[in-house]
């Protein structure tokens, strides 16, 4: 699955050609639109990934990776691979108003991180680093923007036909006709969502979702 594989089925699909402009940009449009509908509508496995972050001596904050969506609340998500006598240490990551209400340091104290919370772009230790920490924090990826440039899709090909069917459906919306009659339900999304779902859960393990049948009704707009 490629972003061109999928224009240039939306062109054959409504029956316009390249050199359409506005058609072009509604597509990248609502590709962008539909894969952000699909990766916020649950904690996907495919989303999980993990990064190095460097605790500075007597720095509190590092910078979150660009591409971080939100943490993953499992404890051991977040250690400290070195120095070696704190490898393997469990840091907590907490809301910054829980540990605010708890006084975990006195906001000077130094030490191996044993908290953290996250404010914006920045990860923030407790107690403020005293050497050097290179740390592992496995989270929730944000999606890559989708330009007229791109290659890459961050849903997996696996998912086409769920992906598919939501541009297909905001490319209605913004008032194109297909060249054959194209119904798209309710009913469709939740069955290929739930079906999403379920494999995510068989791929990468994780809570299971349960969904009804075909009363179950979901619109992704």
């Amino acid at each position: 699955m490629s972003v061109q594989s999928i224009y240039q089925s939306a062109l054959y699909k409504f029956g316009q050609s390249p050199d359409n402009a506005r058609f072009s940009d509604d597509f990248y449009n609502a590709i962008t639109d539909s894969q952000n509908d699909i990766c916020t509508s649950r904690s996907w496995g495919f989303l999980r990934t993990s990064a190095t972050i460097t605790a500075t001596i007597s720095t509190r904050a590092s910078s979150l990776p660009s591409d971080f969506g939100k943490a993953y609340d499992i404890a051991g998500a977040f250690r400290i691979l070195t120095p070696s006598a704190d490898a393997g240490t469990v840091i907590e990551l907490m809301s910054y108003e829980n540990w605010l209400s708890n006084e975990f340091d006195d906001g000077t104290s130094e030490g191996a991180p044993e908290f953290a919370y996250i404010l914006g772009s920045s990860i923030y230790f407790s107690p403020i680093p005293d050497a050097t920490y290179t740390t592992s924090l496995i989270y929730y990826k944000i999606p890559t923007a989708i330009a007229d440039t791109s290659t890459a899709i961050t849903v997996p090909t696996q998912y086409e036909e769920l992906l598919k069917k939501n541009i297909w459906r905001r490319l209605q919306d913004a008032g194109y006709s297909s060249v054959q009659e194209l119904q798209i339900s309710d009913a469709d999304i939740s069955r290929l969502l739930g079906n999403m779902a379920r494999d995510d859960v068989r791929r990468y393990g994780g809570f299971s979702m349960n969904l009804p049948n075909s009363d179950y009704k979901l619109r992704m707009v």
